[in-house]
């Protein structure tokens, strides 16, 4: 008798634990995608792309004259956020200040 409950708690368990994941995982396909399809977002990442371009290029050159080689990169600065700018500007401009970054570089 004992053993029979603790196996239908187990699987009724399982079945919620099962059930929270795809739930959890749903709703953060759900959260990025909204991110992304916003004005803010996307004047954001407009800007992030030309400042990573530029640092990037920059970047690229004193290391070439520094170790007299290309694709010496080691890391990606993090680039400065301003507090007056929204969370899916910020959002924006850090992805495409990297993207550009190493693009450039």
């Amino acid at each position: 008798m004992g053993k029979q409950s603790f196996d239908r708690i187990k699987k009724i368990l399982c079945v919620l634990l099962l059930i929270s994941f795809i739930m959890s995982a749903t709703i953060t396909a759900a959260n990025a995608t909204f991110v992304k399809n916003t004005l803010s977002y996307k004047l954001g990442y407009n800007a992030g792309t030309k400042d990573g371009y530029k640092a990037g290029r920059d970047a690229g050159k004193q290391d070439c004259f520094k170790y007299r080689q290309n694709e010496a990169i080691t890391k990606i600065p993090n680039p400065i956020d301003k507090a007056s700018w929204s969370k899916d500007y910020t959002v924006g401009y850090n992805l495409g200040f990297k993207d550009n970054y190493i693009d450039s570089y």
